[in-house]
């Protein structure tokens, strides 16, 4: 089967087991106490959107496994994998786990067995098939799909080893975007988290001053001129950052953080032309990283946006963790966490933003021009 990666690439797992050694470099970290679905594509056989979910108490698996059918279902896979993760996360060293495996779970005791069967209950004669199911810790996999020691030895199977085959090719290409894979989703949290301390302070008193130039700034020159001014910067870090020589002065920190907030600058961000993906979103991530709590819910969502046009929804997931956790309320964060609910697919994003993107810069221009008439 094919493995879909960001920005479109592909890689081919052999067997279950390349396929499941490769999730963790698709989500960006390794699922601890989770259920993955991984939507597939039959026709073009390759795999399509992950979700990761964490997994419910025992007493509310019927609920749980009700709800997570209803949102797979609305998703309209063609096909789905269901992978549930126990607690260890990354294996010890990142590769094959060695010693005794007598504490294995077998194949009657693997955990959230019941969950699985809710799920697929919930699922069964519906229009989404389950290719597969399996139980993933410590480097170890088992599928709940078959209860003969032949298809699921009592102590799991050994994942490949991350260095060769499918995981491998994902983990190359994703070192070469920049992104690299984090031993949990809390390391992956990290990347958005603001500074504090005395660090923290020092930055809100950055951006207070900056924000106070830009007024100044906006009432010598016009409003356009600080726009037009904070997108050149922005173009000229993404240069700087793609050539891996980006180290933005905190003044330009806050000067792209703030211009995050003008609507219309925003926007800009969100397709910025000619970009390169990978490296606009580092930027980006910078940015968020040392912008302060009281600033960072606009740089945040771009962050979010960004992010899941390019297929990373673990890194979006977090950055909008953060956005709403300083305003619950955002617009635009609430706007694309119903799209992310909604399996509204990283392609359709991209296309919206691109087409609301025109369709204001070109009103804008008809309002331009109407009052130079």
């Amino acid at each position: 089967m094919k493995i879909r990666e960001h920005l479109n690439a592909t890689a081919t797992a052999g067997d279950p087991g390349e396929l499941l050694a490769a999730v963790p470099h698709l989500m960006g970290f390794h699922p601890q106490s989770s259920i993955v679905v991984v939507h597939v594509d039959l026709e073009q056989r390759r795999t399509g959107a992950l979700m990761r979910l964490d997994l419910p108490a025992a007493d509310d698996y019927e609920s749980y496994g009700a709800q997570l059918a209803s949102l797979i279902e609305r998703g309209q896979p063609d096909g789905i994998i269901l992978v549930c993760y126990g607690d260890s996360g990354a294996p010890p060293g990142g590769g094959v786990p060695l010693g005794d495996r007598s504490a294995a779970p077998t194949h009657r005791e693997l955990p959230h067995r019941a969950l699985i069967e809710y799920v697929l209950g919930e699922l069964a004669g519906g229009p989404v098939a389950v290719l597969g199911t399996a139980y993933v810790d410590g480097g170890l996999w088992w599928t709940y799909d078959c209860d003969h020691p032949g298809c699921r030895p009592a102590g799991g199977v050994p994942l490949p080893d991350p260095s060769v085959g499918a995981a491998a090719d994902v983990a190359a290409r994703a070192a070469l975007a920049g992104r690299r894979t984090l031993a949990s989703r809390r390391e992956l949290e990290r990347a958005v988290r603001g500074p504090t301390g005395a660090a923290e302070k020092a930055m809100v008193a950055v951006i207070e001053r900056v924000d106070r130039e830009l007024a100044a700034e906006a009432l010598a020159d016009g409003v356009e001129a600080v726009r037009d001014r904070t997108l050149a910067l922005a173009r000229s870090q993404l240069t700087l950052f793609a050539e891996g020589r980006s180290d933005p002065s905190d003044d330009e920190v806050a000067r792209l953080s703030l211009g995050a907030a003008d609507l219309l600058v925003r926007d800009q961000f969100l397709a910025l032309h000619g970009a390169d993906p990978a490296a606009w979103l580092g930027l980006l991530t910078t940015l968020a990283r040392r912008t302060p709590d009281a600033r960072a819910a606009a740089i945040c969502s771009v962050v979010a946006w960004v992010a899941y046009q390019q297929g990373d929804g673990a890194l979006a997931n977090v950055a909008l963790d953060r956005v709403l956790s300083i305003d619950p309320r955002h617009t635009m964060a609430q706007l694309l966490c119903h799209c992310i609910e909604g399996q509204v697919s990283p392609s359709h994003i991209k296309a919206m933003t691109r087409d609301a993107v025109g369709a204001a810069q070109r009103a804008r221009k008809e309002v331009s021009g109407a009052g130079a008439a």
